[in-house]
């Protein structure tokens, strides 16, 4: 088969596939090439003007535009998740707070004081050992943490307490059989 037997065998596969796109309906045809882009990129400014403000209902929806928007850049997405994390905590919903720590954590994993904060949120949740691993990454990330370290300090004595606590505190006899 020479060169320019295989060529003419493609030249129907190409005349076939410029017909289908000639023949593609207006509304599924593609946009023209100097049409705004359908996901335009959201400003980092208001978000910032929304935690300045302190008002929590205005950062939660600056904030959270800023999150979904995929062409949010990373260092933007970060402080965003953080603020609004910031708003859960105050509003008391913890575990939407957690969602916004884990999220920022998997952005940047070296922020020891973001540990630290959901290490805090874990603790008041009542689960000790994830508080107590978020605390340990936060001191390891950064042991001149002093809120961290006493942080955990405290919650290794609280622990080390409810342990004194259940063994002197009689147990209950198991039933005769």
């Amino acid at each position: 088969m020479t060169f320019r037997n295989s060529y003419m065998g493609s030249v129907p596969r190409v005349i076939g596939v410029l017909l289908v796109l000639c023949c593609v309906a207006p509304d599924r045809a593609w946009p023209a090439v100097n049409e705004p882009a359908a996901t335009a990129p959201v400003d980092s400014a208001l978000c910032v003007a929304a935690v300045a403000s302190g008002d929590d209902e205005k950062i939660l929806a600056v904030c959270s535009t800023l999150i979904d928007n995929e062409k949010t850049e990373r260092a933007d997405r970060l402080k965003a998740l953080i603020a609004r994390a910031g708003v859960y905590m105050r509003k008391e919903e913890t575990d939407r707070a957690i969602a916004d720590y884990d999220a920022a954590l998997r952005l940047d994993p070296t922020q020891a004081v973001l540990f630290n904060a959901r290490g805090e949120l874990w603790r008041k949740k009542g689960d000790r050992p994830r508080a107590v691993r978020d605390f340990g990454a936060a001191i390891k990330l950064d042991p001149q943490l002093d809120v961290a370290r006493a942080n955990y300090k405290a919650l290794a004595q609280e622990i080390e307490r409810i342990g004194v606590e259940m063994s002197v505190k009689p147990q209950p006899k198991a039933p005769l059989k």
